[in-house]
């Protein structure tokens, strides 16, 4: 198994752990970790021992689930952070027998709250898990077949109180989607990209306040996507002078150097950032821009783009996938597709929903297919109902096409022609 661990949390709080491929909970306290084992009707089976153990999160969110085989069927093991009635996070697990067997699951702490009674200690204070040598008594459980049971970290508990897994789900969901949501075709390693862009979303939200690193402005670059996008998903406020400071230093930083594609997508971001607050600061940064380069915004952030397979932070990956959609050139210029229409995207419908463009506005745009020809809607608003600045839009599919209006339909002529893959018809911004 490949050790990827995943982030688990409640938003708003810094991670609680990570989960290992296994299904091993792994706690930022430092505290024991929660690891678990299962004894089937044959023997124990040891998830981070079994070639048979499949892990997987919902969607980009941080709940984790991990499948382990045993004789006849699966043992479902789905872990995820709720809300205490404190608002303390709280580690849930939830167990199904997916087999046609009873089974006993075996964790290993104690200070845990059950759903059903735990298996009790033999007569002379033997352990109720024979065959499985672990360093200390477990907490054991039996699970009947097709049953499921519940376990938190804690003592005393009310089960009963704490939102269910597809209600963490839906939170989740909601926050992701509050700063951009997309509906993409593309898929990466097999799995759905816009999932990755929701786990880098979790992962900002869940990493908590980041010391700026002023010294190296590859890193200062990465930390100012990063709080770009927790301060569009409502996880961070940084003050506005730290993002000023950090666009003048990454381009004093880099004059005597050719601009990275990091560098100008974190000048990209932090000129949208700070024109929402006051529109005169494009041109305040236009100006460092020209003192630093002998050149003009648009020429030296024109050019340069993250690439979405190469991003190597959580802020990189979610700018590449958005800037691959609708990318900002540094003038009034928004150019819709930037790279035309590739891959998965060709001859299939896609939507994106709150892109961030200047001074506050956003942009959603949907794409449906009449042959070879790709029909785009497009919105721009803003967030306080400010009149919008009217761009010039322009579409890196047809060179052709352009528009002056805020919100409205074109037709592109695509050069490539493909059948339609789907095509679903209606279309929301809401």
């Amino acid at each position: 198994m490949v050790d990827e661990r995943l982030p688990i949390g409640v938003f708003g709080c810094p991670a609680v752990g990570k989960v290992t491929p296994s299904g091993r909970v792994c706690f930022a306290d430092g505290s024991p970790d929660l690891g678990w084992h299962v004894a089937a009707d044959d023997r124990w089976y040891d998830p981070e021992r079994e070639v048979a153990v499949r892990c997987s999160d919902t969607d980009g969110l941080p709940i984790v689930t991990t499948r382990m085989r045993v004789p006849g069927g699966d043992i479902v093991h789905t872990v995820w952070c709720a809300s205490g009635p404190d608002a303390r996070p709280i580690v849930v697990i939830d167990i199904e027998n997916d087999s046609p067997m009873p089974v006993a699951v075996a964790f290993t702490r104690t200070d845990l709250t059950v759903s059903r009674p735990i298996a009790a200690r033999g007569p002379e204070g033997t352990w109720p898990a024979p065959g499985l040598e672990l360093a200390s008594a477990p907490t054991v459980m039996p699970v009947g077949h097709r049953a499921r049971v519940r376990v938190a970290v804690g003592r005393d508990i009310d089960l009963e109180r704490l939102p269910d897994v597809d209600a963490v789900a839906r939170g989740w969901s909601t926050m992701c989607d509050g700063s951009s949501r997309l509906v993409l075709p593309d898929l990466r390693d097999g799995k759905p990209l816009a999932n990755r862009v929701n786990r880098a979303k979790v992962a900002i939200a869940l990493a908590g306040d980041v010391e700026m690193p002023w010294r190296d402005a590859d890193e200062l670059s990465a930390w100012l996507l990063d709080r770009f996008h927790a301060q569009r998903l409502g996880a961070g406020s940084t003050p506005t002078e730290d993002v000023a400071g950090a666009v003048e230093r990454i381009v004093r930083k880099s004059r005597r150097g050719r601009l990275s594609a990091r560098r100008a997508g974190a000048i990209r971001v932090g000129a949208i950032w700070l024109s929402e607050v006051d529109e005169g600061t494009l041109g305040d940064i236009a100006r460092i821009v020209q003192r630093g380069f002998g050149k003009g915004l648009s020429e030296v952030i024109g050019g340069s783009r993250l690439e979405i397979d190469t991003a190597s932070s959580d802020g990189e990956v979610i700018t590449a996938v958005e800037e691959s959609l609708l990318l900002w050139g540094g003038d009034d210029r928004l150019t819709m597709c930037p790279d035309g229409i590739l891959g998965e995207r060709l001859g299939s419908s896609f939507e994106a929903h709150g892109l961030a463009v200047v001074s506050g506005a956003q942009l959603s745009m949907a794409v449906r297919w009449h042959g070879s020809n790709a029909a785009v809607l497009w919105d721009i608003e803003t967030n306080d109902g400010r009149p919008a600045r009217r761009p010039e839009l322009r579409c890196g599919a047809d060179d052709q096409w352009s528009s002056r209006e805020l919100r409205g339909e074109g037709l592109w002529r695509v050069s490539a022609a493909t059948p339609v893959v789907d095509g679903p018809e209606s279309v929301s911004f809401g």
